[in-house]
């Protein structure tokens, strides 16, 4: 028989769910705590197992627990799972039913922990993959919790039991972009939108990297560190991506995300690619006023180069024009350069960073 145990302290508020959600805890409330705040194992269909929970009155005061179990139906933006209302929805995925707690409630001194036995029985005709629920301690009765009249508080740890047998681990990066396509600095952030086609419970994770408009690396972030989990026939959001470049940054850049999801030895990749610009102000700025100053002397070069052709024909004097030094051939060179000019600097503020 294993026994999970675990001891857990106010950082449990942002370590709880590293299931489904790492950065949100469920383990702790106002004035109860349960421990282990997850419990994950793979078992074989029809297998039964033991598991123990501790449950702690944080209170002052001496009070009474409700036990009670939940499926969860999803997982929201942001990685919050979503417990279902009753445990008769259907998710394909719940494991409520399986549990069988040894009471209903408890009864707790001012600071006082017990130790919790519960039986996990798994159906023989269990379909193969992730399955999840949880285990609830509520200060209100279920009955009232539901009726929406509840006025206490309650919390709840996460159990993921993956069904031995053939799984099914097929994700998707449906959506890889950044928060902006224009971005005056090395400053940026990435929306990652992973969609799980499977039957178990993915984490998708890898390198990030950047490149700017020459093809070199120039940064690299890694995707989702802390492993969270995406649900099964869902997707999930990751927004905390972000990339601060150590230089100016200028140009056209690309970010390629190559991320792995799955079990050691059947290792499953999926890549996407987004590009953005880096257009700094204080490069932009003078860069841009000298490319019109140089096509505002184009133009009026242009201009006057006309203006003295035509004249010239109109006179008469194109035969004295070539004895001449002529004044319009060098303007014409002159435009001609400036326009060259132009064109180069154009094309260094695209291309190069």
């Amino acid at each position: 028989m294993t026994i999970i145990k675990q001891s857990f302290t106010t950082a449990l508020l942002v370590a709880v769910l590293a299931v489904l959600a790492p950065q949100l805890s469920l383990a702790q409330g106002a004035g109860v705590r349960i421990s282990p705040a997850v419990i994950e194992e793979t078992l074989d269909a029809g297998e039964r197992k033991t598991y123990t929970i501790e449950v702690e009155n944080l209170n002052q005061t001496e009070q009474q627990y409700f036990l009670f179990t939940r499926n969860i139906s999803g997982v929201a933006d942001g990685g919050a799972p979503i417990f279902a209302d009753s445990n008769l929805d259907q998710t394909g995925y719940e494991l409520a039913d399986w549990i069988t707690l040894p009471f209903g409630d408890i009864t707790l001194a001012p600071g006082a922990r017990q130790s919790i036995d519960f039986t996990m029985d798994v159906p023989g005709d269990a379909s193969p993959g992730s399955h999840f629920g949880g285990v609830f301690v509520s200060a209100e009765p279920p009955k009232m919790e539901n009726s929406g009249a509840a006025v206490g508080y309650q919390v709840a740890n996460i159990v993921s039991i993956r069904v031995s047998g053939e799984a099914i681990e097929t994700a998707s990066i449906r959506q890889f972009s950044t928060g902006k396509f224009l971005y005056g600095s090395q400053n940026i952030d990435f929306n990652v939108r992973v969609e799980n086609n499977g039957n178990v419970l993915v984490r998708p994770s890898g390198p990030l990297e950047i490149f700017n408009s020459l093809g070199r690396k120039v940064g690299d972030v890694t995707f989702n560190e802390d492993r969270a989990g995406v649900f099964p026939g869902q997707t999930r959001e990751f927004t905390d991506l972000q990339w601060l470049g150590d230089a100016v940054g200028f140009g056209r850049y690309e970010a390629v995300l190559s991320a792995v999801y799955g079990d050691d030895g059947a290792r499953k990749t999926m890549s996407s690619t987004v590009t953005f610009w880096v257009l700094p102000i204080s490069i932009i700025g003078p860069a841009a006023a000298v490319l019109g100053v140089l096509l505002l002397a184009t133009i009026i070069g242009v201009r006057i180069y006309i203006k003295r052709t035509l004249a010239a024909m109109t006179n008469g004097r194109r035969l004295a024009r070539r004895k001449q030094p002529s004044s319009s051939n060098t303007l014409l060179l002159v435009v001609a350069l400036l326009t060259v000019l132009a064109l180069f600097l154009l094309v260094m503020l695209v291309l190069f960073a």
